[in-house]
């Protein structure tokens, strides 16, 4: 009788163990995936979510994603990475953004499906998407400064300009702070230069001229124009009082 309470101890304690490896194997060797496929819900899960721990957020490998969404479909870390794709290329897919925004109504994925509107030229349908990225962050400078950016190409200059000035100051309170990293203050150069354009487009020359002497503070004069792309700042040379 002894052998069998034995045996049963050793299933028992094994038995873990083994389901253990079993999943971890199975995240690991794609060759499993026909398996894999047979398990119940829950596991092929738990399979998802190793495999997305193994995949990294910068450089995103498609191949781990798309096994991931194959495994467990309903995955929203799976489709908020296909709906930003590759962050240095800033590949967004906008059915992934919707679906991923259908799974998790975050702030990240409607800035998300915003990028891929405003890559496609769709202005005002990114503008939107990113008020409903802002309602879902509590003011955060990145949403803003999206939502302003659409808004300006929009031709929604009155939005443009609330939306930048509270992000300046968000990012003007956080630039200073030692902890910070060159990305903040590279993000208060662009909301300033953008506010420029900005107050410009709303017959604000004298702020205008104050905002983009801000971000350029070693110029001697300063005018911004928005290009295809971006923002462009010119220290403008400065234009003497005697000539009429």
């Amino acid at each position: 009788m002894r052998p069998v309470l034995w045996g049963l101890l050793v299933f028992v304690v094994c038995l873990p163990l083994a389901f253990v490896l079993l999943i971890v194997a199975a995240a690991r060797y794609p060759a499993m995936d026909a398996f894999t496929m047979k398990l119940p819900d829950a596991i092929r899960s738990t399979v998802a979510e190793l495999i997305l721990r193994n995949a990294p957020y910068e450089n995103v490998s498609v191949k781990l994603v798309d096994r991931a969404i194959e495994l467990d479909p309903e995955n929203a870390d799976a489709w908020a990475r296909r709906c930003h794709g590759n962050g240095e290329e800033a590949k967004y897919d906008q059915g992934a953004c919707r679906k991923a925004i259908a799974l998790d109504p975050s702030a990240w994925n409607f800035n998300g499906l915003g990028r891929a509107q405003e890559n496609a030229k769709d202005y005002c349908t990114a503008e939107d998407s990113y008020t409903n990225a802002i309602k879902a962050s509590a003011n955060s400078a990145y949403s803003l400064r999206n939502m302003a950016r659409a808004a300006l190409r929009c031709g929604h200059t009155g939005a443009s300009v609330a939306g930048f000035e509270v992000a300046e100051g968000l990012d003007a309170k956080a630039a200073p702070d030692p902890d910070q990293d060159d990305d903040t203050k590279n993000d208060l150069l662009a909301d300033r230069e953008y506010l420029a354009v900005a107050y410009d487009r709303t017959n604000q020359p004298a702020k205008a001229t104050a905002i983009c002497t801000k971000a350029h503070a070693d110029w001697k004069a300063c005018h911004c124009e928005l290009t295809d792309a971006a923002v462009k700042c010119l220290e403008a040379p400065a234009i003497s009082p005697f000539i009429k």
